[in-house]
């Protein structure tokens, strides 16, 4: 796996390990970086068979992914070492393995518009990814409409930016992860994680399936843990992190 390290932090603060989503890379985490990397050690990494890591291994599933992540973790900070954690869609279900698995040693977890929650997760109809051989013009158009189903609300969030790095993960991912964010793998597994629970959910999320069903996440996640923080971006599409980054990194250094 191909792990990338921001920031030093400081004695009293600890690392932020950031899980990006299905079909991306560690820039999914582009916006939010120079200004947690000023107050923490973060670290960004490639999920196998995604960016510019090595394939996955059998076999696909999100607890062999979790172990694979742990792993990592393991490497790259110190085995025992406490950490906080946060993933986002594809990467939360995943976290959501880490989490538990690493027990006491995850002590904050924030999912951001969170799969593996079953039929609530809404799968979004996508036109097919342009062709490597396709003009930039009309492969662009095709990046911006996606975006636009998928990922950002506000069409000033569909900037140039958006658009590179969405085309540069496209570019690079070998590991289909929709069908396993359609499942309840990250439900399943929430009574087991020890730390901290914090959901958040851009309002206008399309794979969040509207105000109703984001309630349904909080009650989840609140049966778990009653004191769960809990937050809904006003105006805020899938990809939240990119489309209110100064929301997202309060509630990141909120730990």
């Amino acid at each position: 796996m191909r792990w990338q390290s921001w920031g030093r932090g400081s004695a009293n603060t600890l690392p932020l390990v950031l899980l990006h989503g299905g079909f991306g890379s560690w820039n999914h985490w582009f916006a939010n970086l120079p200004a947690l990397a000023e107050a923490r050690q973060v670290w960004t990494v490639d999920l196998p068979g995604l960016g510019h890591s090595g394939d996955m291994s059998a076999p696909f599933t999100t607890e062999h992914f979790a172990e694979l992540l742990l792993a990592g973790i393991d490497e790259v900070l110190g085995a025992g070492s406490v950490f906080e954690l946060a993933g986002f869609s594809f990467g939360a279900m995943i976290g959501g393995h880490v989490a538990a698995g690493a027990e006491e040693r995850c002590r904050r977890f924030v999912m951001i518009g969170a799969a593996g929650f079953g039929d609530l997760h809404v799968q979004v109809s996508l036109l097919p990814p342009p062709p490597p051989e396709m003009a930039a013009p009309e492969a662009e158009a095709i990046q911006r409409e996606n975006l636009s189903r998928l990922m950002l609300a506000s069409p000033a969030a569909i900037d140039d930016m958006a658009v590179y790095l969405h085309g540069d993960n496209l570019a690079h991912y070998r590991f289909r992860s929709r069908k396993l964010a359609g499942s309840s793998d990250l439900v399943a597994v929430l009574p087991n994680i020890s730390a901290e629970l914090v959901g958040v959910w851009g309002s206008e999320d399309a794979t969040a399936g509207g105000p109703a069903a984001i309630d349904q996440r909080r009650e989840l996640l609140q049966q778990v843990q009653p004191a769960a923080e809990f937050h809904v971006l006003d105006g805020v599409g899938h990809w939240a992190m990119y489309e209110a980054p100064e929301s997202v990194n309060r509630i990141l250094l909120a730990g």
